[in-house]
Formats: structure tokens, C-alpha cells, sequence
């Protein structure tokens, strides 16, 4: 079969989609992509596209498989995340007449790889050092391996990835809720217990491996994650600053571990070591491309996707591509950072809406790349790009090269400065700039919990470098602490409104003793934008027991009666339990369940939140017996931040408590 006989199915979204379609259009393949209605952007990079019916299909390996088979595709690339260590979609494409190959691992290299309690028992016959850790199926299994092993314990999901399924228990207290959100972030409902390594010196360092399935495997050094936050990495870098000698038995554990898997294609081994006592232990395997494979192709100076796909050529192998020999070292070094959709300034919570293309401004130039979603091919120019609650926040990774660390970070740092965004979405840029910006960073004195041990430094290191760059005058204040240049209106059409948009509102009333009275108001509903001209649509708030459909003209306003499904909570009453960020409801205090109320202690989970596969407990900020359950508020809704949760009052029982 000839290069240009090729056809492969890209079954992803997003940033890690484009860019496997652009490899595959490089060599010459046919291409297909998958997209959902709202999440379109990459279709236009390939030759063809198929509509899913919703975003669980991205998880169906069938209908995955069956639309490969209907298009007519030889291969079947399934990204990072979804299906990427499923053994399920290798075995349905294999059933395929004729079979398709699933780029990536065997099904049996996959069960042990993506199986964290299997790949650790691999390393252990390997004579690898790891951490002590357990299979548990209870949180009393976690109490008795705690009792033996120590605190902290760190709870983590078999399947977990991203920052999802891994919680750390500090205590005896936290276990209960600890394995219960693990469990609850856990496709398949397995988890394991181990030792807690972090903080105190330690850095997350990982090696890129390549395999051809003969047994034949080899490296492209290592990559440095610890700047994390609740262990979901943001800032990658290659190389580590850690000493060659450091990294070497990373580099032969990895090695050692994927030949005798027989291992095939891109593959990350991960690791754990110790900057203070020099020690390690193996942590995971990623039987995949990582979303931070952009730092290895920079400072080796190849596309990693390009030989991944001749990999599932037949007859290639590493010899074939020449990639049988071991790089030489890195002589320079690179930096991604990964731009996300999240507010700071709100804990980090996801920050939904709308973007234009004229609202963002991408950084360029020599040594800067950047990897993107938002943005428009020739084959499908695009209005807007919808940032929503069906995938994870990132928007982009930017990623910047430089001959030295010194000089990779200021270009990093030069970067960000460009980098803008107008309307209703927060990212976390100033948290990036803080990063980067912070002299720890510079000296290399940061590991897995530095972040969160940092982050009103990092967030004031931010703000300087922020405002650095000239603003000419036009600043649009993007969290509680930093303001980042940027147009005050996109230059022509409306302002950028969308529903779900929230705002506080603060009433103050004439006289000496006037009191502050706060309140919110969201957008339900959009008719017409043409503000400041013209803005019609629906509105919820906490002036008004119902919602409210209004028109808001630069002459008149009126406003009448609308509908609408849930509350907002009152900021101004006590007793109102609000819904701190949008989600949706996977569990309820048996209180809020029944309807007769009942009585919730200081503490308890009122209502837990999934958030991009997250779980987000709230809980009770006292006792108090719950009077009722906010409109609309059950198991599997989606709740907008500001809705009102429940009425928790305190009576003569619950005084008592």
C-alpha cells in the first residue's frame, strides 16, 4: 500500500487533533475527523468529517470503530485521554473487515501500561524501585494500609489521569472522602493506595520513549513537570536541570520496562526523584503521545506524530527511520505552558463562554510555538469557539525554545506578554507569568507542591510581569489581582455576552447610614445583541423570586415575567447555600434528597460538582437543617455557578449539635 493509500481517523478534539492531522497530511494520508455540534474546530484540517451524535461517543470504541470502518479508513489514531489505553478500541478495530490499526500499543502492552498497579508490579520484577501501595477497595483497606505505610497517603484511581482520580489523605479524618471522590473520578472504579511522595524535594521527571514492537526501543531523554497543580501538570520543560547522572537510571528503568513489554510507538515513562537524597522511584506509564511532547520535539529537533504514524507501516521499524541510534543530549532547552480556561481569581473554576477570533491575540516569533484549538482553517473559517463543561479547559499550549534556561524563560516570559484574550473568558496567564517570572523558578528550587506552597507569590510575580508590557492606556482587569492589555471592545460587532454570563451587583442607597446590598444577576437567555444599541433576552437574579425577560435599549428598558429552572441564591441571606461553580450534580446530602429536609453538620458534602471529570465537594459551613432544596436541583442536572443549592437554617436541634 502506497504512503497516499493511507487514510486515518483522528478520534480526538481539539489541539492533539490538528496536530495529528497535520502530520498525517505531511506524509501524504487521507484524513477523517470526528467532531460534536458545539466543538468543531479541528474537522476543518481534515479531508473529511463526521458528526458525532454526542460527546460520549468519543468513549464508544464500537461506534468509533464502525465509523473508521464506514469511512473507510487503515488506521485509527485516538490521541491522549478518551480511548488512548483502552484495549477495548484495538480489539473492535481489529474485528474490522479488514482489521484497522489502532495506533498505539498492543491490547496486552496496554492492560499492564495503562493499569497503574500492574505497570508498578512490571517495574518491581524489573528490579525498579517503587513506592510501598496497595489495591484497596474500601477506605477502611486505605486506614489499614495507612496504619502501616504512614501518612500521607496519597488515593489514586487505576485509570486516573490529567489530575483526575488522586487525592492525598493527610490524616486518618480524610480518608472516607478521599477514596469516595477517587472512586467517583475512576471509569472503571478501581483504586490503589501508596505512599505519598511530595512536595520536599520532589520533581516530576518522564522519559519519551519510542518502540517498533520487536523489542527494539529507543529514547529522546527526559521532560521535568513538577510545576502542578493538584498534581495536573501546567508548566512542562525539557531538559530537566537535574545532572545527567540523575537522569540516567530513568533512562535505563524506562528502557528496560518497554522492551519487555515489546513496546510500540510513543510512550512516556514517568518518575518520581528526589533533588535533596538523589532518590527515585517509577511512578506510571503513559501508553500514548502527552499533551507536553511538544518540548521533546523542539530540543531533538523532530516531529514525534510523523514517526509514530510510519511506525504502523508495515516492514518500518526504528532502523528503518533511522531512529535506532540514542540522540545525542539536548543542547538547549524548551518550556510549554499550558493556557487554560480557568479563573484564578475563583479557585481556578472553569471559565465558560464564547470566543472570537478577533478577541485573541497569539504570541509569534522566532522560537515561540504554539499549539491551538481556536482557530480557523481554510477549509472551515470559523464565527466563534465555545469553551463549555464537555471537555478540559486547555485552550493552548504555548511553547517557546531557547539556547540556554535563562534565555528559553525570558522568551517565555515575552510570550505570555503577548498573549491576550477580550471577553468573558479568564485564563490562567497570570499564573503562567508568575511561574516563570518567580525566582524560584530561576534557581530551580521547585517540586511537586511548590505551586500550591507559592501561589500568592507566584500570582504577585504574575502581575509584575503582566504589566511589564505596555497597555497603552487599555486594560481589561483579568482576575482580583492583575490586569492584562487587551482592546476594549473587538472593533466591530457586540460586545461579547453570552448565556451563563454572571455579574454581582452592589446596591448602595442615599443617606449617612446607607448599607451595602449585594446581589447577582445571570443571563438565561440572549434575543438580540447589538449593545450598546440593543440587548434583549432573559435574565435570572436575587431581586427577583422568578426570572425576568428584558429589553435594553441606549432610550427605554422594560422587563416582564419570564420562566426558568432553577434559583439564584441570595449573597445577602445567611441561610442560602450558593453552587460555587458550574457542574454537574453527581451526588446530594440525603437532606436536600428528601423532602422533608433534615438535618446537615458543619462539614458534611451538601452537593458534589463534576467539573471536566472532577469532582468538587461543597460543604455544609454549619449545622443547620435544610428547610429545602433549590429549584430544579437534582442528581445528573447541570447547575450554573450562583444557583441556589439549598435553604440551610438553623433551629433548636441543630443549635444543640
Amino acid at each position: 500500500m502506497s504512503k497516499t493509500a493511507y487514510k486515518i481517523l483522528v478520534a480526538n478534539r481539539g489541539e492533539i487533533a490538528i496536530r495529528i492531522l497535520r502530520s498525517a497530511r505531511e506524509l501524504g494520508w487521507a484524513t477523517v475527523a470526528v467532531y460534536t455540534e458545539s466543538d468543531r474546530s479541528h474537522a476543518g484540517f481534515a479531508d473529511e468529517a463526521v458528526r458525532l451524535e454526542g460527546v460520549a461517543v468519543f468513549m464508544n470504541p464500537s461506534a468509533i470503530a464502525a465509523i473508521a470502518h464506514q469511512t473507510r479508513s487503515s488506521h485509527v489514531h485516538p490521541g491522549y485521554g478518551f480511548l488512548s489505553e483502552n484495549p477495548a478500541l484495538y480489539d473492535a478495530l481489529a474485528g474490522c473487515t479488514p482489521p484497522i490499526s489502532f495506533i498505539g500499543p498492543s491490547p496486552e502492552t496496554l492492560r499492564i501500561a495503562s493499569d497503574k498497579m500492574l505497570s508498578r508490579e512490571l517495574a518491581a520484577s524489573l528490579n525498579i524501585n517503587i513506592s510501598p501501595g496497595t489495591r484497596v477497595s474500601s477506605a477502611s483497606d486505605v486506614l489499614t494500609f495507612a496504619q502501616e505505610a504512614g501518612y500521607p497517603v496519597m488515593i489514586k484511581a487505576l485509570d486516573g489521569g490529567g489530575g483526575r482520580g488522586i487525592r492525598v489523605a493527610l490524616k486518618p479524618e480524610d480518608v472516607e472522602e478521599a477514596f469516595k471522590r477517587c472512586l467517583g473520578e475512576s471509569p472503571s472504579k478501581q483504586v490503589f493506595a501508596e505512599t505519598a511522595l511530595i512536595g520536599n524535594g520532589w520533581n516530576h521527571v518522564e522519559i519519551q520513549l519510542i518502540g517498533d514492537g520487536t523489542g527494539a526501543v529507543n529514547h529522546f531523554w527526559e521532560r521535568e513537570c513538577s510545576v502542578q497543580r493538584r498534581f495536573q501538570k501546567i508548566v512542562e520543560m525539557a531538559p530537566s536541570r537535574l545532572a545527567r547522572t540523575a537522569v540516567q537510571p530513568l533512562v535505563d528503568a524506562s528502557c528496560s520496562m518497554a522492551r519487555s513489554l515489546r513496546y510500540k510507538g510513543l510512550g512516556t515513562f514517568e518518575f518520581l526523584v528526589n533533588a535533596l537524597t538523589k532518590s527515585w522511584v517509577f511512578l506510571e506509564i503513559n501508553p500514548r503521545v502527552q499533551v507536553e511532547h511538544t518540548v521533546t520535539e523542539e530540543v531533538v529537533d523532530m516531529d514525534l506524530v510523523r514517526a509514530q504514524l510510519l511506525l504502523f507501516t508495515p516492514g518500518t521499524t526504528l532502523r528503518s527511520l533511522s531512529l535506532h541510534t540514542i540522540p545525542p543530549p539536548p543542547v538547549c532547552f524548551a518550556i510549554q505552558l499550558r493556557l487554560t480556561a480557568e479563573d484564578p481569581a475563583k479557585n481556578f473554576q472553569l471559565s465558560p463562554g464564547s470566543i472570537h477570533p478577533s478577541d485573541v491575540t497569539w504570541p509569534a516569533g522566532r522560537g515561540v510555538r504554539v499549539d491551538t484549538w481556536l482557530c480557523a482553517s481554510p477549509n472551515a473559517p470559523q464565527d466563534e469557539w465555545t469553551v463549555g463543561t464537555d471537555f478540559d479547559s486547555l485552550l493552548a499550549k504555548v511553547i517557546v525554545r531557547g539556547k540556554t534556561f535563562e534565555e528559553t524563560t525570558q522568551k517565555a516570559i515575552r510570550a505570555l506578554q503577548e498573549f491576550s484574550l477580550a471577553g468573558s473568558v479568564k485564563t490562567n496567564v497570570q499564573v503562567l507569568s508568575g511561574v516563570v517570572g518567580h525566582p524560584d523558578w530561576m534557581e530551580g528550587l521547585v517540586d511537586t507542591l511548590w505551586l500550591e506552597r507559592t501561589l500568592e507569590g507566584v500570582l504577585e510575580a504574575g502581575k509584575h510581569m503582566l504589566r511589564m508590557e505596555s497597555t497603552k492606556g487599555l486594560e481589561l482587569e483579568q482576575s482580583t489581582h492583575s490586569k492584562v492589555p487587551v482592546p476594549q471592545f473587538r472593533g466591530s460587532g457586540p460586545t461579547t455576552l453570552q448565556p451563563g454570563s454572571l455579574f454581582n451587583l452592589t446596591l448602595l442607597a442615599h443617606g449617612e447610614n446607607a448599607s451595602e446590598m449585594k446581589h447577582t444577576v445571570m443571563l438565561s437567555s440572549i434575543k438580540q445583541n447589538a449593545f450598546p444599541d440593543l440587548l434583549s433576552g432573559t435574565l435570572q437574579t436575587s431581586l427577583a423570586p422568578t426570572p425576568l425577560a428584558f429589553t435594553l435599549t441606549q432610550s427605554a428598558s422594560a422587563s416582564v415575567a419570564g420562566t426558568g429552572g432553577f434559583e439564584l441564591a441570595d449573597p445577602n441571606n445567611r441561610s442560602h447555600i450558593g453552587c460555587p461553580l458550574s457542574g454537574k450534580v453527581v451526588e446530594l446530602h440525603p437532606a436536600l434528597q428528601s423532602e422533608k429536609g433534615g438535618v446537615v453538620k458543619k462539614g458534611e458534602p451538601v452537593i458534589v460538582l463534576s467539573v471536566m471529570k472532577m469532582e468538587t465537594t461543597v460543604v455544609a459551613p454549619r449545622d443547620g437543617y435544610v428547610k429545602r432544596t433549590g429549584k430544579g436541583i437534582s442528581v445528573g442536572k447541570i447547575l450554573g455557578e450562583g444557583s441556589l443549592v439549598c435553604v440551610l437554617e438553623e433551629n433548636e436541634f441543630t443549635s444543640k449539635l
